[in-house]
Formats: C-alpha cells, sequence, structure tokens
C-alpha cells in the first residue's frame, strides 16, 4: 500500500494534587485524542491497552509519562512514522529558567524532580532515527518553555535531521486557563481552515486562527525542520474545508485509493487539490488513451481507469439521491442508513453522502459480489428509511440505477429485508417488574406492542416464587403467550424489560434464563426503568421534559453524552443543582461504576432519559469506553444487544474495552408513547377495555 504513512499519537492528562484539579482536562484530553485519529481528520494510531495512545489520570508519576513516551517514540521508529504528542494539565518553569516541567500526580514547583522536564523530553523523540518528525502540542501554564533548543537538537545523534513543530497555549511567563487552546483546536480542525490548503500545519494561518478564538493567553509556535529526505510535510492534520468545498466530488477513501493506484502508474502524475467531476473525466480519458511501456504498467493502467470510473459513477450517483431524496436527507437519515445496510462507522466522513456512497463502492464489496451490491444495500436503505411519500418518489428512479449497475435483484431484496426489519422493530413485548419494591416482584405484567390490535394487549404472569428463577420463568410464560397471538410467520425479536433502580442496578436483564436459553440469546432486549411507567403526579411533566430533549438530541447529530465522573457525583448539592437547571437532560456517561451506583441510578433517572455506565470490571478513565459509544452511537440501543451476545463468546473472555462493558437504562421516543397512557392515570381503565 502507498498510501498516507503511518502516523502515531500520545495525548496525556495529568491531574496534579498540589495545583488543584482542572475540570474539563479529561474531556479535553479525550477531544484532542478523537480528532488526532479520525481518519478524516489527524489520521493517526489509536493504540487501547497499557501503553495506549491516550493516558488520562489523576495518579500518574513522571515515570508513567516518560514510558508512554518512549513507547510512542518506538512505534513511531519501528513505522518511520511522524509522532503526534499532546500534553495537557498544569506546568511551571523553574526560578530564572524557561523550560517548561511537566506536572504529574504529586509534582510541585518546589522540585524540578517531581515532574518532567518537556524540552529534554521532545529534544530526545525528534532526534530518535527512524522517527519522521515529531508535532508537540502543549496546552499548559509557561507552555512557550517546552520548546527545545535549536542548538540542542543539531548537536544530537542525528546531526539535527530532523523535524519538530510546537504549539503551545501560553508564554513562558503566563499561565493558561480552562484547556483554551485544546477545545479551540479541536474546533479548528473539524470545522477546517480557510486558505490552508488539502493539510493543516502548525504555521502562521493556524496560528492566527487560535490566537483569533482564543482571549488572554499568547499561542505561540516553534518549527524546526533541517530533514532534506523528508517524504511527506509534517501536516497535523486534513483540512476539512479543503477536503469538501471547492466543487470536489472526491472523499478521503477515494482519493486514498486513486493517489494509490496512480502513483503505481505515474510517479510523475499529481492530482489536484480538490478534485471535480471534470478533472476526474480528462483522467479517465488520460488514462484510457496512454501508451503502455511494460505489463506491469498496463495492469495498473487498468486499475487507474477502473478506479477513476467508479468515483465519477460515485458522484452521479450523489447528484442523483440529492436530487430524488432532497427533501429528506439530513445527517441522521444517512447515519441510520449506514447502519442499516451494513456499513461500518469509518465510512462516515466530513461530506455523509458523498462518503457513504464511496466507501461502499470502493471498500465494502465482498468476495464473489457484483461491484454495485453494497452502494445497492446503501441506496435501499436510504428509500426505506425515508418514508411512504419519499419512498413512492424514489424508488421508481433508484431502480433504475439498480438496472443500470446491473444490482436490481440486490436493491429488491434489500428493500424485503428492511421491510421485515421494520415490522419486527414495530412489534414488542413490554416486560414490566414494576411491582418490585425492595426484591423481586410476585408477578410480571405483559404488553404486546404492533400486534396489529388498537391498544397493546395485556396479561399478568406469577413468578413461582417471587425470586430470580421465578421471574425468568414467567418472562417464559410471557413470551410463549406473546407468540400464541403472533400469525405465522411473525417472529418476536424485541423485548423491553422495565424494573425498578434496585435491579437495574444489579440485575441484567438479557441473561435471565427464559427457557432452555438466556433471553437475550435470540432477542434484543432494552433495559428501562419501571418508574416512567408510573402514574404520579410529576410523571407526565417528566417524561414531556424527555421527549423535548431527545427532539433536541435528534436535531443536532453529535453525540449528546455528557459524562460525569466520581467528582461530579461526589458533589451532590452541586449535581442536584445541575440535574434541576436542566444540565444533564438527555443522555449521562458514568466514566467508572460507582460503589453507590443505586443511590446514583435513583438521582439520576428522573432527569435524563438515557443513562450508560461500565460493568464493575470494565477498564474506566483511559477514554476507551467514551470512544465505543461515540462509535457505536447511531446503532443504540439495539447495538448493546449485539455487544452482550459477543460478550459470552470465549474469544471475549477477560475483554474490559469492548462495548458489551458497558449497561444503559435506555428511553426512546417509542417507549415514551408507550408510557403515555399511564400518565394519564388510566392504566385500570386501559386493562379494563382490553
Amino acid at each position: 500500500m502507498t498510501g498516507e504513512p503511518p502516523r502515531h499519537v500520545l495525548v496525556v492528562g495529568a491531574q496534579c494534587t498540589d495545583m488543584g484539579p482542572l475540570a474539563r482536562l479529561e474531556e479535553a484530553a479525550e477531544g484532542l485524542h478523537a480528532v488526532l485519529t479520525a481518519p478524516a481528520l489527524g489520521g493517526c494510531t489509536a493504540r487501547p491497552g497499557d501503553h495506549g495512545s491516550l493516558l488520562v489520570s489523576a495518579t500518574l508519576e513522571p515515570d508513567d509519562v516518560r514510558k508512554a513516551m518512549h513507547e510512542a517514540v518506538r512505534r513511531a521508529k519501528a513505522d518511520s512514522a511522524v509522532l503526534v504528542v499532546a500534553l495537557l494539565g498544569h506546568g511551571f518553569t523553574p526560578p530564572q529558567q524557561t523550560d517548561l516541567h511537566y506536572m504529574v500526580a504529586q509534582s510541585t514547583t518546589r522540585s524540578t524532580m517531581s515532574a518532567v522536564n518537556v524540552r529534554q523530553l521532545l529534544a530526545e523523540a525528534v532526534d530518535e532515527p527512524g522517527v519522521e518528525g515529531v508535532i508537540a502540542l502543549i496546552d499548559t501554564c509557561h507552555a512557550a518553555g517546552a520548546a527545545p533548543d535549536a542548538g540542542g537538537i543539531a548537536g544530537g545523534v542525528r546531526a539535527g535531521r530532523t523535524r519538530l513543530s510546537v504549539l503551545s497555549a501560553s508564554a513562558s511567563d503566563q499561565a493558561a486557563r480552562g484547556m483554551r487552546l485544546t477545545f479551540a483546536l479541536i474546533d479548528v480542525l473539524r470545522e477546517g481552515l480557510n486558505g490552508a490548503g488539502a493539510m493543516v500545519f502548525v504555521d502562521t494561518r493556524l496560528t492566527e486562527e487560535l490566537r483569533g478564538r482564543i482571549v488572554g493567553q499568547v499561542v505561540g509556535r516553534f518549527e524546526y525542520d533541517s530533514d532534506p529526505y523528508a517524504l511527506d510535510g509534517l501536516w497535523l492534520a486534513h483540512n476539512m474545508l479543503s477536503a469538501s468545498g471547492g466543487g470536489g466530488v472526491v472523499g478521503p477513501v477515494g482519493r486514498q485509493d486513486l493517489e494509490e493506484v496512480v502513483s503505481l502508474w505515474r510517479a510523475n502524475v499529481r492530482l489536484p487539490v480538490p478534485l471535480t467531476l471534470g478533472e476526474l473525466d480528462d483522467l479517465h480519458r488520460f488514462a484510457q488513451q496512454g501508451r503502455t511501456e511494460d505489463a506491469t504498467d498496463s495492469r495498473w493502467q487498468a486499475r487507474v481507469i477502473e478506479v477513476v470510473g467508479t468515483l465519477v459513477e460515485c458522484a452521479r450517483t450523489v447528484t442523483l439521491l440529492n436530487k430524488v431524496l432532497a427533501e429528506v436527507l439530513t445527517s441522521d437519515l444517512l447515519r441510520e442508513a449506514r447502519q442499516l445496510s451494513g456499513l461500518p462507522h469509518e465510512a462516515e466522513g466530513a461530506e455523509l453522502l458523498r462518503d457513504l456512497v464511496e466507501y461502499a463502492a470502493l471498500r465494502a464489496r465482498k468476495l464473489h459480489t457484483p461491484p454495485w451490491q453494497a452502494p445497492a444495500r446503501l441506496l435501499a436503505a436510504l428509500a426505506h428509511l425515508s418514508g411512504a411519500s419519499g419512498a413512492d418518489k424514489a424508488i421508481p428512479q433508484l431502480r433504475a440505477w439498480a438496472q443500470e449497475h446491473g444490482v436490481v435483484t440486490a436493491f429488491n431484496d434489500a428493500l424485503t429485508e428492511f421491510a421485515q426489519l421494520r415490522r419486527q422493530g414495530e412489534l414488542r413485548l413490554v416486560l414490566s417488574l414494576a411491582g418490585a419494591l425492595t426484591d423481586w416482584p410476585e408477578e410480571v405484567d405483559a404488553w404486546l406492542v404492533g400486534s396489529g390490535e388498537r391498544l397493546p394487549v395485556h396479561q399478568s404472569f406469577r413468578c413461582e416464587p417471587a425470586d430470580r428463577p421465578g421471574v425468568g420463568r414467567a418472562m417464559g410464560k410471557a413470551l410463549a403467550w406473546a407468540r400464541g397471538r403472533l400469525p405465522d410467520p411473525e417472529q418476536l425479536v424485541n423485548v423491553d424489560v422495565a424494573a425498578p433502580v434496585h435491579l437495574l442496578a444489579r440485575w441484567h436483564p438479557e441473561e435471565a434464563k427464559v427457557g432452555l436459553r438466556l433471553l437475550g440469546v435470540n432477542r434484543t432486549v432494552v433495559a428501562r426503568w419501571s418508574g416512567r411507567m408510573d402514574p404520579a403526579e410529576e410523571n407526565a411533566e417528566m417524561n414531556d421534559a424527555a421527549r423535548r430533549a431527545l427532539r433536541r438530541m435528534a436535531a443536532g447529530g453529535a453525540v449528546p453524552v455528557e459524562w460525569i465522573d466520581a467528582t461530579v457525583l461526589g458533589d451532590r448539592q452541586g449535581l442536584e443543582q445541575s440535574l434541576m437547571t436542566g444540565r444533564y437532560d438527555t443522555a449521562v456517561g458514568i466514566d467508572h461504576h460507582p460503589e453507590t451506583l443505586q443511590d446514583v441510578l435513583e438521582e439520576l433517572l428522573p432527569y435524563a432519559p438515557i443513562i450508560l455506565w461500565p460493568r464493575p470490571e470494565a477498564r474506566a478513565g483511559d477514554g476507551t469506553l467514551r470512544a465505543l459509544v461515540d462509535q457505536h452511537w447511531h446503532s443504540l440501543p439495539n447495538g448493546f444487544a449485539r455487544a452482550y451476545q459477543q460478550r459470552w463468546d470465549r474469544d471475549h473472555d477477560g475483554c474490559v474495552s469492548c462495548l458489551g462493558e458497558i449497561r444503559a437504562v435506555w428511553h426512546d421516543e417509542a417507549w415514551l408513547e408507550f408510557c403515555r397512557p399511564f400518565e394519564n392515570r388510566v392504566v385500570a381503565g386501559l386493562e379494563e377495555e382490553l
């Protein structure tokens, strides 16, 4: 492969007891790491585990930082890669000196040995043979003191033939506040930088942009470049404005594939940025008319023709979709279609529609299948999700596209499959354990939703005895009852289990033994809080607030989870004030497993319709679980069901960093609609009518 060279990253966020906690340190470190490891942005390789690329802790020692840096340098050296390093937290310079010392848990300004000398750290990294260059992002007080002396670099083992860029949050005699540099940098890299070309560098353009966004601190930079053999510029990230603007029709995946095959065919051909449809047509004609010198060149010429032709068709497909689905296309619709059609999360890019079509055409093709089968599934998913009126208008034109590309059968099969999935999704069995006041309930209430009846059909099942196995047997009876009410070949897949807090905190409903198997083996089980079915006076207001919050969440597009740590939970008065003023009103993630989980859930559930937390044995605090939630967000909550099933596989024994390690109580709009009759205190009437 001759795509972009490998890139490695290390983001460190260290709290310091002596200097006091930084409230947004973890958020800043995880956000920066996410941007730097996003393929369409920083393009760095994320590393989980003991020597991971994200190190955030309140208990770090100087050796922890040095060892993490040593491992990052080692990997960059092995891959001849660029290394991006970010140090976030507290820093100080000793009296009469300007050397920045990075502070960790027990650091003090009275001891340089208690901290990490950043100049020395960077000088050693940039002097290591094999490292293609180092970019350092320093968000601490006195950050300008991080830049090593140029003379010292020139006197190293590489005799100065190396490269270093340093971006600093403050002058050497100045404080830095609130992780301003990091948050501003995240925003710039996500939005793109006007006038910066295809790549963002630590240069005058980026520095000026950050200075315009940050008040009260002097953002600075240091650059050293004395490597005449460097293969690529020392860029920080892809520029989103360049990639998506100016008439460009090719996204990152298409450009990478095209540059690879073009370089193997003609090393002296340089592709313009951005690529327009006219330029693709010109390249297509040039490749078709070009002369070949040998058999190898001929094979790569044919591959260039194939890739360019695919990208031209992708661009025309995007134009077609923008036309026939103009009234319904939204970011959420595209993300839902991505998940429904089976494309992975990495298929999403800065321009969702273009990048999804491109990924489907270039990366999602399976062996011995038609080349346009994956795009056909994507188009079918978009038509299916566009609603009845949108589908009626779009399907004839999309079917004509499928006929042109030889995938009519795949398109029609996908439409049939998605219709069946929708039917299964509308059909749900609700099992309520609301009667469990302190332990297990004496009976399980069941409602069959979406069976064609005017109102959900209700039945109660005794738990004999009122314990865990008894609940499992009652749930089994409820399943048999529900199956008996469904015509063949209807399948009951979705089961909602509503339980009080004391059971949600210690019981996993998908692991209930129902008949011969666990409930979650053949069912998609979603845990709900039975408190939202309670006909208490404030219940309607609580659920209405949740409905409004969920609609705002859907309109926003971004992952809405607000994570809280032990510090937030420890300040009960502050947390209560935040809850009452609407701060945590959509999705709350607890970044650890609190010892008092039941108490925490009781406090949060009336306010936030979605609550996430890790299992007790899960690795928490290193950002891995947050990244997993971000990555899989648009497949949730049903995505948890598959993750829990995978967790039961032997291959997942001992795994502490997979989606199955996250628990959830989830209330979406469909569930809140089911709860509406309870809000009006018509439960008894509802049962009598049924």
